[in-house]
């Protein structure tokens, strides 16, 4: 199984502001650019997001990661809408579990 990372990272080394926001990536965003991510996004059969990720998915209008399995890395579980799993553990427990579900490319 092949484990790949892809996220925005600001220049000083940070994901989101301290209150969680991401509004920052506008100001680097370019209509019709996705930096790559489609084609990343084709290669993986599963994705692993963090809670936060998720809810703040869960507001958009539609489901980006149809056709994938997503696993949500949390200690509040809660009920799954689109068919996704939710894990708490080491990482390398959760990737032993991907791992013996057959996920190729997480």
């Amino acid at each position: 199984m092949k484990c790949s990372g892809f996220i925005a990272v600001s220049v000083d080394g940070f994901i989101a502001r301290p209150d969680g926001g991401l509004d920052w990536l506008e100001e680097v965003a370019r209509p019709g650019e996705d930096y790559g991510y489609a084609r990343f996004a084709e290669t993986v059969d599963t994705l692993v997001v963090g809670r936060g990720t998720y809810d703040a998915v869960l507001g958009f209008p539609e489901w980006p990661w149809v056709g994938k399995r997503v696993v949500v890395l949390t200690h509040r579980p809660s009920l799954a809408r689109q068919g996704e799993r939710f894990l708490a553990g080491t990482p390398a427990e959760i990737v032993a579990s991907l791992a013996a579900e057959g996920a190729g490319h997480v």
